[in-house]
């Protein structure tokens, strides 16, 4: 038997067709990024969640930060707990973030964040909520739940691993995504991504292979396009709304942290790298070489909207509103990406 280290997987890669995509490093000018926020050298931020022009940044030692006004600027609200902070998702009025040791907080607008006694003790790495309700949770060593209540309750959903992997080792899930139809898709560790349709009851195995996926996003735009990146450089991509997965082979070993895609656009946030597509993944730019980028890292990333008010020659007022990216991580830094 094939000895292995954490992290990395005996599988060989399922439903995967191998296309490719250039990597062109970007040249030393103007900065691709602008720090809005960064806090003490200790400080890490992990995820985003951004919905219009509300968002939320959370990360180690309970920090998080918010905006209300499209991330224009952003402030740091009282920490909940000293526990890290690792997932945050909104759908409708309700907000939840979760962490080390089962942490979960929740509020509902115009109220205050409430810690959800779930009796859970596991480190929780993502969360994610859709506007019928339902969420899902994941964790260390194949952890996972469900809420069907908009993340009041919590119900712990086992899975057979052995089917999974011949050896049953359970993997760190680090990634979950809920969708509006109630379809989940979860994933993590020996490049596993699973899909659910029964609402997070069973899952069929769509991609397993060597790197393990860190994350994985869904376009909004109704196209079916999606990514999922991990590490040593892995980039997936799926046209059927996650049916089937291929890998885009670019030419970084970089460790992929987070992504966020839409109308053709891709960014990726990695360790020392940011990764940016304007042709949705037929090529990429890498902004290694921005002292912003090179000599840190981010890994939560989303898109929010700013409303800029305008006033023309008659008096006649308007308001322009234009979708910015915003990628959150180390030193507590929130910066938005310019171009």
């Amino acid at each position: 038997m094939k000895k292995i280290k954490r992290y990395v997987s005996i599988m060989t890669a399922l439903c995967c067709l191998a296309s490719f995509g250039s990597v062109v490093l970007a040249q030393e000018g103007d900065p691709i990024v602008e720090v809005l926020e960064s806090g003490i050298p200790h400080d890490k931020l992990f995820a985003i969640d951004m919905k219009g022009s509300s968002g939320l940044a959370v990360g180690s030692y309970g920090l998080m930060r918010e905006t209300a006004d499209g991330g224009e600027t952003w402030t740091t609200a009282d920490p909940l707990t000293t526990k890290a902070l690792l997932g945050v998702t909104s759908a409708g009025d309700t907000q939840i973030v979760v962490g080390q040791q089962g942490t979960i907080f929740r509020r509902v607008e115009g109220a205050d964040w409430k810690q959800v006694e779930a009796g859970l003790t596991q480190r929780i790495m993502d969360v994610d909520l859709n506007d019928s309700g339902l969420g899902y949770i994941v964790g260390e060593f194949g952890f996972m739940a469900k809420s069907e209540d908009a993340g009041l309750t919590w119900t712990v959903v086992t899975k057979d691993w052995e089917s999974v992997n011949e050896e049953g080792y359970e993997p760190h899930l680090y990634s979950a995504v809920v969708k509006d139809d109630g379809s989940i898709f979860v994933a993590g560790e020996f490049g596993l991504i699973m899909t659910s349709t029964d609402r997070g009851q069973t899952f069929k195995q769509v991609h397993g292979g060597d790197e393990g996926v860190f994350d994985v996003h869904f376009a909004k735009d109704g196209s079916g396009s999606g990514y999922a990146v991990g590490q040593e450089g892995l980039v997936l991509k799926t046209l059927d709304a996650g049916s089937t997965w291929s890998s885009i082979a670019i030419d970084t070993n970089s460790n992929l942290l987070g992504v966020w895609s839409g109308n053709g656009e891709v960014v990726v946030t990695a360790i020392r790298d940011l990764l940016r597509s304007n042709d949705d993944g037929k090529s990429f730019t890498s902004f290694s070489a921005d002292a912003q980028i090179g000599r840190t890292w981010y890994q939560g990333v989303g898109a929010g909207v700013s409303e800029t008010a305008t006033e023309s020659d008659t008096g006649r007022k308007s308001f322009i509103r234009e979708q910015q990216i915003f990628i959150v991580g180390n030193g507590g830094n929130v910066a938005k990406v310019l171009y």
